[in-house]
């Protein structure tokens, strides 16, 4: 992602930095502009209208970039999402423990039994 936003721009700072020096001055403020962009916030009438009145073509370039910084990050956001499931989904059975447990309990009650039988029956016990 960070290449991708460089590489937008310096043709941005190019091209735009001349008549909007606040927006597209120098890099920092181009990555920003094209940040603010990306996240929709305040694009249209904010940054891309104003450059569209000198530059009628500049839909050209800040079209795509919205649409592939978008995609982008929507995939970025879908993958981590997806590794998520995928990690929660190898995990070990958490109820397993306790099954094992019970089924110890289980096997303790009954030798616990066998042995009050045993020491409840009085000629077993007589030597």
């Amino acid at each position: 992602m960070g290449i991708f936003f460089y590489t937008a721009g310096v043709p941005a700072t190019t091209l735009f930095g001349g008549d909007f020096p606040q927006w597209f001055g120098h890099l920092g403020r181009s990555l920003y502009s094209l940040f603010q962009i990306m996240t929709l916030e305040s694009w249209s009438m904010g940054i891309v209208r104003p450059v569209m009145e000198v530059y009628p073509w500049a839909w050209a370039f800040f079209v795509p970039f919205i649409i592939i910084a978008t995609f982008t990050i929507l995939n970025l956001f879908i993958g981590i999402i997806v590794s998520t499931m995928q990690e929660l989904a190898t995990l070990p059975d958490p109820g397993a423990p306790a099954r094992e447990t019970r089924e110890i309990l289980l096997r303790l009650e009954v030798a616990v039994r066998e042995l009050r039988q045993q020491l409840d029956s009085p000629a077993e016990n007589s030597p």
